[in-house]
């Protein structure tokens, strides 16, 4: 399934990127290494979700987290659903 993506860049570099497809599964999110722990994963998953939040008929956010990322999203709000990484996050959107 094609996906979209938002990128944050810094001084035309970019330093992370990520997507979601238009059934609400978010892929390939990313931040460059050495400039983790800042708040821009925080920041880059959710204006991801903001824009999944818009697609019609999609009320949960999907992902595969590898192991060393499921705590992440996990403090973001993401349950686990299902076995080898798969969660999800249900989406409360306002009118």
């Amino acid at each position: 399934m094609p996906a979209h993506f938002v990128v944050i860049e810094h001084e035309g570099t970019v330093i992370g990127c990520g997507g979601y497809t238009s059934d609400g599964e978010l892929v390939l999110g990313t931040i460059r290494p050495d400039l983790r722990g800042q708040g821009l994963g925080r920041f880059l998953l959710l204006a991801r979700l903001r824009e999944v939040a818009k697609l019609p008929g999609v009320s949960y956010a999907r992902l595969c987290a590898p192991a060393e990322f499921i705590s992440f999203y996990a403090k973001q709000g993401f349950k686990p659903a299902g076995s080898g990484g798969h969660m999800q996050l249900r989406l409360n959107v306002c009118p």
